[in-house]
């Protein structure tokens, strides 16, 4: 039971984990919070914009923010990639957030992942982190991308490529890539991304965000159709 978190001073992932930016005792506070409402774990994005300003640095505070989840009894789903309303995210001060508007200046992660040119150093990137952290308990799982059926046609690529690279560093936690869909399209099929992504996924997940009527339902489907006899659901 959790949450996504993104400090509560921060207008997007890269502004929470930069180094100017990255504020230990608000991290704590709010983190310690999650442990008095009962969460166990949360879910939390990153940016690979951070990473490759200081690799070092970066993955120094994602250790810090584990332990202080371990802290509290907690948990880390750690998200790679996402879609955002800010395609060209930069590095420094972040726009300021839209009044009443949901992650109006969250950021597109990897930016420009349709050019195959950038492909190399994501493949870094997901090495290094992941194996980084690969035996580590205190994560509970790696979310390689954020409902990809929203992302370029490249993606369809990428994304099992994402899921090797993790894969070749031999991580102990599962690997996975919630599936969502803006409304059903027959409970016989999945698209072609739906299927990459269940075919790459070690658990299935999956988002549902039109009321919980329709979650066990979808929980059910998801079940019947992945083919590995369970589903987790998350969100």
């Amino acid at each position: 039971m959790g949450t996504e978190f993104t400090t509560s001073n921060a207008a997007n992932q890269l502004e929470m984990w930069q180094a100017e930016t990255f504020d230990v005792e608000l991290i704590d506070k709010e983190l310690s919070l999650g442990q008095k409402l009962g969460m166990t774990t949360f879910r939390i994005f990153l940016h690979d914009l951070a990473y490759f300003q200081d690799p070092s640095g970066f993955k120094n505070r994602m250790n810090t923010v584990l332990s202080i989840l371990d802290k509290y009894g907690l948990n880390a789903m750690f998200v790679f990639f996402a879609g955002g309303p800010v395609g060209s995210p930069k590095i420094g001060k972040q726009p300021k957030p839209l009044p009443a508007i949901c992650n109006s200046v969250y950021l597109a992660t990897p930016s420009g992942h349709d050019s195959q040119q950038a492909w190399p150093t994501l493949e870094t990137y997901i090495k290094d982190v992941v194996g980084t952290f690969a035996n580590d308990t205190r994560v509970l799982a790696w979310d390689m991308w954020n409902e990809p059926n929203n992302e370029p046609s490249a993606t369809n690529i990428l994304l099992p490529m994402v899921f090797d690279w993790a894969r070749s560093v031999n991580p102990i936690q599962p690997l996975t890539t919630p599936l969502w869909r803006n409304e059903y399209i027959g409970n016989d099929r999945y698209t072609v991304i739906e299927q990459l992504q269940i075919n790459s996924s070690d658990v299935i997940s999956f988002h549902k965000q039109d009321g919980s009527p329709y979650l066990l339902e979808e929980a059910q489907i998801t079940k019947r159709l992945n083919g590995k006899g369970e589903t987790r659901d998350q969100h």
